[in-house]
């Protein structure tokens, strides 16, 4: 008997060993229904045993490109690479727009699994017809942007694209990268670490195989109107213009939602934010956009600095992350100093938080006298001093020095200096990105985040959103109720409802390969639950209702957790953030205001008990569990004592 025909999806998973230089293709496709393109997590839960470490050469890396990537989906063009994480050592995942995610598809894969190590340094080239293991030793030390043309003429196609790890990778930086051609980072969690661990420096694909939809008429009209949704929202033509520097700029400073000198503060002060206006900084020196296929919004834009000590610099211009992070958390001045060391990062392949939790801890203990020069190997660590950070960037990437310990982000280099604690802020050992006070909701979504400290999975940016909306439409497209009473940045109530209805959108973009700019984590009149459900429904030709989506999401979820549980300590205290967090504000529009431990904990109580865990501990029960068919994770976590018992099943 023949097989159904399988749509969106390409049926096939290509597993490559690096130690014996095998390769297999495998067909998980009977799992797509309960996962979605979320197999990742599942393959590491039930293939690692549990004494694997992540540089444990038995620890495996997996990119998948999910359902609708490849297809006409608005923001289909994201892959994502999973592993057990050298920061938080649980469960670590990143995405980033993809062309080598495209190709991967292309080529006739869903997912890629890398696993051992080779005895040097090589790349994969993946193409139709064949796989191979290609020696790198000439790459080994190259920064991504000479590895990319390197492959490029060694192959002779200057077309193609190519996933690859810097120095950063290469020594081992525990918040290293996958670097996509230039500019475009898989970051947090150390992706690239654990590549450079199994001396995996680079993946090229290219592919001309079809991505075939169930009902073409059918999904050309679905597309067709969410993309018109989008084209006609008022908030896309600023969002077009500049991207995630655009609202962000303004309403973060507004909403005290600043880093400043790593975490001191939660805004700008005024002079330096007029000085730091990244909308002039696009107006001036902007030359090209650009966006990835499918993307509906094309958001990115490249600059040419004319002016200053970066003059001549022409570059992807940065994100907001690197504007309320690093900028902010160091306390720089020149908003041309955005671009040059966000190239710098992405030529040395490391996210950019790894370095600005490392430096800023580092600053704040140089400041309040717990360093001194000859801890920092002479440099002077003053605020905003941009050729010492650049300088230290390079050290901690190179593992140079005090750029060793710096290498190990701000927790553990603050064991290994055994000073400063106080002064670092991380998440499950992560280094965090923005501040907690302020946006209760997006802090607990931020401190919740199984993969510590990632406000892409679960946070909600509704909060910050000043544009009116009406309840009922609300509830139509999200399912969350009496939403203009419980939007307030600073109220306690319904924060977990608004924290479960991102992590189940978040969760669905992820495993389908959408950006979640183009959907209604963005923006409220973007892509909704309900579309998701029309367009996977018409694209695998199996009907999918919004019931199943949530489903899904919240399986994926509560696997993600147990996968911290089988190789982590973590439970309800590492959900906790440190104490500066419950200290007022200093200044700004919430000048005075602090968080309540009281009514935090009790926000916390909820968010377990509507995820059926157990408040005291934060494990799953064994009814969730088996409320999402993980009833073997059950028996797993009951066995080493990590199973909840108690909390409420929603």
């Amino acid at each position: 008997m023949n097989k159904p025909e399988i749509y969106a999806y390409t049926g096939k998973t290509l597993r490559v060993n690096l130690t014996t230089k095998t390769v297999t293709v495998e067909d998980h496709s009977a799992q797509y229904d309960d996962w979605l393109g979320a197999l990742a997590v599942k393959i590491l839960y039930d293939e690692l045993p549990d004494w694997v470490t992540p540089f444990d050469v038995h620890n495996k890396i997996i990119f998948s490109a999910g359902p609708l990537m490849g297809t006409l989906a608005p923001g289909a063009c994201k892959m994502s690479a999973s592993t057990l994480g050298p920061i938080t050592g649980g469960w670590a995942t990143g995405s980033t727009d993809s062309y080598v995610g495209m190709e991967l598809k292309h080529a006739g894969y869903d997912h890629l699994i890398v696993e051992g190590r080779a005895h040097k340094p090589c790349y994969l080239w993946i193409t139709d017809e064949e796989v191979e293991i290609k020696d790198a030793s000439n790459l080994w030390g190259k920064t991504t942007w000479d590895t990319l043309e390197a492959i490029r003429e060694e192959l002779q196609d200057p077309s193609l694209h190519v996933l690859s790890i810097g120095p950063a990778g290469e020594n081992l930086v525990r918040s290293a990268c996958l670097i996509q051609d230039k500019n475009r980072a898989i970051g947090r969690c150390g992706t690239g670490a654990i590549a450079g661990s199994k001396n995996l420096k680079a993946i090229v694909c290219k592919g001309k195989k079809p991505i075939k939809v169930a009902d073409h008429k059918r999904f050309a009209k679905i597309v067709s109107e969410v993309r018109e949704k989008i084209k006609n929202n008022p908030g896309t033509e600023k969002f077009r213009k500049y991207g995630t520097l655009g609202n962000n700029y303004e309403v973060k400073q507004k909403v005290c939602a600043i880093s400043y000198k790593n975490f001191q503060d939660c805004s700008w002060p005024q002079d330096i934010y007029e000085k730091l206006n990244t909308q002039k900084m696009i107006d001036k020196y902007e030359v090209a956009k650009q966006g990835f296929p499918g993307c509906a919004l094309c958001c990115s834009r490249h600059v040419t600095i004319t002016d200053g000590r970066y003059e001549g610099l022409t570059t992807e211009a940065q994100q907001w992350e690197l504007m309320g992070g690093l900028m902010a958390k160091l306390a720089v001045e020149d908003v041309t100093f955005a671009p040059k060391v966000n190239s710098y990062l992405n030529q040395m392949g490391v996210d950019m938080e790894g370095p600005s939790g490392a430096i800023g801890w580092a600053m704040e203990c140089y400041e309040k006298g717990l360093l001194t020069k000859e801890d920092t190997d002479g440099l002077e660590l003053t605020w905003g001093n941009e050729e010492v950070i650049l300088e230290l960037i390079r050290k901690i990437c190179y593992r140079e020095g005090f750029g060793n310990i710096l290498a190990e982000g701000c927790y553990r280099a603050s064991n290994l200096m055994g000073r400063g604690s106080e002064y670092a802020f991380h998440v499950k050992r992560q280094d965090l990105y923005e501040t907690l006070r302020g946006t209760n909701g997006w802090s607990l979504g931020t401190l919740v985040s199984t993969r510590g400290g990632g406000h892409t999975t679960g946070t909600p940016f509704w909060e910050h959103r000043t544009i009116e909306i009406e309840d009922e439409r609300v509830y139509q497209i999200s399912g969350i109720k009496d939403y203009n009473r419980i939007k307030n940045p600073i109220g306690y109530e319904g924060k977990p409802e608004l924290i479960q209805h991102t992590e189940v959108m978040t969760r669905i973009c992820n495993s389908t390969g959408v950006c979640v700019f183009n959907t209604i984590c963005q923006n409220f009149g973007y892509m909704n639950i309900h579309d998701f459900a029309e367009l996977l429904s018409a694209a695998i030709g199996r009907e999918y209702t919004i019931e199943d989506l949530e489903a899904i999401a919240m399986r994926q979820l509560n696997m993600e957790k147990a996968l911290n549980l089988k190789f982590t300590s973590f439970d309800r205290k590492d959900d906790i953030p440190q104490a500066r967090t419950f200290e007022p504000i200093p200044s700004g529009s919430l000048a005075g205001w602090k968080l309540d431990r009281e009514k935090f904990e009790k926000m916390l109580d909820h968010y377990y008990e509507i995820h059926g865990w157990d408040p005291q501990t934060s494990y799953p029960t064994r009814a969730t569990l088996e409320k999402y068919s993980l009833s073997k994770v059950a028996d797993d976590l009951e066995k080493i004592g990590k199973l909840g018992s108690s909390g409420i099943v929603s």
